[in-house]
């Protein structure tokens, strides 16, 4: 009695466990993910807030300026000749700092981004001399490429006056933190009050060092859902910008590129929104890679990103107003005309050295070579969390130049797109204690499920092998039972049979000896 209800116990353990191992199969990974989407949420005083209010990395900015090396030649009809000069390192620090939470799960703040020159790494120092196109120059001519012939000759005598030639030589440090121009201080009191730039210096990055410059961002802080989680709500008060076409184009979808949604797969698309791209860039996946041992996936904007309706449908409403019924195409592959939101200045943003561009913008030039591994734009995400392990986010900045008649000043331009430099800015790894959490995030959770689930079914295995044991003995041990006293029985027969057999001889023999005594 005892035996069977000890085999019940251990038939009902052992299906528990079995049970509990297909339970830990099915739901531990969901209990994990819960518990790390709590963790994720943005909240004053938590670990993944402080990291994304102060990111624990070493972003650095690299930039490389193309140095025209035949102004006069170019001018006379031949190709300008481009000697690439840097990089020109800069340390960013970054910081989002005036923070509004809000009731509905969202929170603004102004991301800033202070930038210090970097001397040892860099090619050369700030007070380097770069020639190229005159910007405020150009972007003053190409405002009157349309005006009456008046108006030109009048714009031509106003740059002689004041100097204006159509090179100019300025240092690295000019070039990017802005200097005294006079037709830039003109042009702020003549042009319409849309198109005013908000500075007083000319430069190319005025404006941005340890400013709030890129504006408000209200993000969803993921307290209500994580499929929203860091996705921009507005900026700057508006969901969607005012400068192209359709709805589509102006929509600002994404995030601010420095948190995304946990959970990223192959087949996601993702969206990074940058005021200085004027557009949200759409990020697929490129393949997979492996940082300091934690496996990722490397995503990118699609090659066609900067395509013409033509090759991308999806581009029509970018084309800027006009350009169609003017020029009858919307404009050349490998370039985004940004002029609708830079005060209406010609410039136009491709990939470095024109890479995935049209074949005409590398012939229309010499000294450029694209190559995807130097100048593609990536980042490296852990996936569970959707964390940049490594990132590089390259650009090049080109003036639009078309050919402007009656401002001798220009006489020699024509239309093609005139390279004035790229850049990258990102990270190349994270700390060593960031790492080793992601790569505890991307391993433990896997492991303890296996561990658990397996030890449970192992568990759960053994028990039923014991019961199985303890069934079988019980069974053999009737069997024996029964069996056992039959033989018994033949043994005692033949123990009777063989006794009687002794007495029967032992009688014959005391026979035979009595009749063999003399008489």
């Amino acid at each position: 009695m005892r035996r069977a209800i000890c085999s019940g116990i251990l038939a009902v353990s052992a299906i528990l466990f079995i049970v509990m191992g297909i339970l830990v199969t099915m739901f531990f990974s969901q209990i994990i993910d819960n518990f790390i989407y709590k963790e994720l949420v943005l909240k004053v005083g938590g670990e993944t807030y402080e990291m994304w209010r102060k990111p624990p990395v070493e972003p650095q900015m690299k930039v490389y300026f193309f140095n025209v090396t035949n102004p006069r030649d170019f001018l006379q009809g031949e190709k300008p000749i481009f000697r690439e000069i840097g990089p020109y390192v800069y340390n960013e620090k970054w910081e989002k700092v005036n923070f509004t939470w809000h009731p509905n799960g969202t929170v603004s703040y102004q991301p800033t981004k202070t930038f210090f020159f970097n001397r040892e790494q860099s090619y050369g120092d700030e007070s380097d001399l770069v020639q190229t196109l005159n910007i405020p120059l150009i972007s003053a001519a190409d405002q009157m490429k349309y005006a009456v012939k008046l108006t030109r000759l009048a714009l031509g005598s106003m740059l002689g006056v004041l100097n204006q030639e159509t090179f100019t030589v300025r240092s690295v440090r000019d070039l990017m933190w802005g200097y005294n121009d006079s037709l830039f201080k003109l042009a702020k009191d003549v042009m319409p009050p849309e198109n005013v730039v908000p500075h007083d210096l000319f430069g190319l990055f005025v404006g941005k060092n340890g400013s709030a410059a890129d504006g408000v961002f209200t993000i969803s802080t993921g307290a209500k859902s994580m499929s929203n989680y860091a996705a921009i709500d507005n900026w700057n008060g508006m969901t969607k910008l005012p400068f192209w076409q359709a709805d589509k184009c102006n929509r600002i979808v994404g995030t601010d590129g420095t948190a995304y949604p946990p959970d990223l797969t192959p087949n996601t698309t993702i969206h990074m929104f940058n005021p200085e791209l004027c557009r949200s860039l759409p990020l697929v996946y490129h393949k997979d890679v492996v940082h300091n041992g934690v496996a990722g996936y490397r995503f990118g904007p699609p090659t066609n990103t900067f395509d013409t309706p033509a090759t991308n449908p999806d581009n029509a409403c970018f084309c800027p107003p006009g350009t169609m019924e003017r020029d009858g195409n919307c404009g050349t592959q490998g370039l985004f005309n940004i002029s609708s939101c830079k005060f209406g200045a010609p410039m136009a943003i491709s990939w470095p050295h024109f890479l995935y561009g049209d074949p005409k913008l590398l012939e229309n030039v010499e000294g450029l070579s694209p190559d995807p591994n130097r100048h593609g734009f990536f980042l490296d995400f852990q996936p569970k969390l959707t964390i940049a392990m490594s990132a590089k986010a390259r650009m090049q900045i080109n003036l639009m130049l078309s050919k402007v008649e009656d401002i001798k000043q220009v006489v020699g331009l024509r239309e093609m797109a005139f390279p004035l430099f790229w850049f990258e800015t990102g990270i190349d790894k994270l700390p060593e204690d960031v790492n080793q959490k992601l790569k505890m995030v991307a391993e433990m959770p896997e492991a303890a499920r296996a561990g658990i689930s397996y030890s449970m079914f192992g568990l759960g295995g053994i028990l039923l092998f014991c019961v199985a044991l303890m069934i079988w003995k019980r069974m053999k041990s009737k069997s024996y039972g029964a069996g056992g006293m039959n033989n018994a029985d033949v043994e005692f027969e033949k123990r009777t049979d063989a006794v009687t057999v002794h007495k029967t001889n032992g009688k014959s023999r005391s026979a035979e000896e009595s009749t063999d005594l003399p008489r």
